[in-house]
């Protein structure tokens, strides 16, 4: 049955997310956007409904064409929601998973308008802390938006933490995001790093059967190279990917201006290989 929110014309569910629901709605010009509206449950928790509007406040200022746009916030009793672009798309997680012919041989181009949207973001002074392939869509083209800034934080954020519990994903979490330690844009560069990894090696740089034990491993293991799994990835690749995954800080490209130009690099150095 079609509904309607707040002048917003509810055609179809999209997908339910850990806090709510996305519908896919036009206004009376008949333009098509995507609204994620906020659980009933979850309106009722306040420190979930001031997250919920300081997502939809802080990603409505990241304006950059690799980043979902959102253009309002609507605060409907009981349930919330705000108004974003809709972009026909699957998440890059399934395009690796279920359709990897879309960002075949787009693999780098996928990577650099990622790190073109991450380097805007930490322009800005904000940091992501959820960077995996289920934050990036991607259509059948090739082009992407970045998505979900629930867990981002600004550099005034950071600046007050104290003693928070670990936040994120366990399988692209940084080794200082896991011990509840202040992050910075190099976190999100770890997060990148392992995205890459799952690109290139159809994987996580850990699987493990719990998610402590995948904690552990970000902490204290080294990840195999991508190439070890059987797929063409070059040298350079491995060495590009690994470097971002590097336990320390101090030892990862310390910042996504660095990526793009690694990226550049191996860019071309494919090119001249198959010329």
């Amino acid at each position: 049955m079609v509904s309607t929110l707040k002048g917003y014309l509810v055609h179809e569910k999209i997908k339910d997310g850990s806090i709510g629901t996305v519908w896919r709605a036009t206004n009376g010009a008949n333009q098509v956007f995507a609204l994620k509206q906020l659980s009933v449950r979850h309106a009722r928790i306040g420190r979930k409904l001031r997250g919920f509007k300081r997502e939809a406040t802080l990603t409505q200022k990241l304006v950059h064409p690799k980043i979902v746009r959102v253009h309002e916030y609507v605060a409907m009793d009981p349930q919330p929601f705000f108004v974003m672009e809709y972009f026909q798309s699957e998440n890059l997680k399934f395009v690796i998973n279920e359709t990897p012919a879309v960002i075949r041989g787009r693999e780098f181009s996928v990577l650099r308008q990622i790190a073109e949207g991450l380097a805007f973001v930490h322009s800005r002074g904000v940091v992501h802390r959820d960077m995996k392939p289920e934050n990036v869509l991607v259509n059948e083209s090739g082009d992407l938006r970045i998505i979900d800034f629930s867990l981002s934080q600004t550099w005034f954020d950071r600046l007050l933490q104290f003693g928070r519990r670990p936040e994120g994903t366990p399988l692209y979490m940084a080794p200082e995001q896991v011990r509840g330690e202040k992050c910075d844009p190099r976190t999100d560069i770890y997060g990148f790093g392992a995205l890459a990894y799952e690109i290139f090696a159809k994987r996580p740089p850990f699987l493990a059967p719990s998610e402590a034990k995948v904690l552990e491993a970000q902490l204290r293991e080294t990840p195999r190279a991508p190439s070890a799994f059987g797929r063409a990835v070059s040298p350079d690749v491995d060495r590009f990917v690994l470097s971002m995954l590097s336990k320390r800080r101090a030892d990862r490209p310390q910042s996504m201006v660095e990526v793009l130009g690694e990226i550049s690099t191996l860019e071309k150095k494919l090119a001249t290989a198959v010329a």
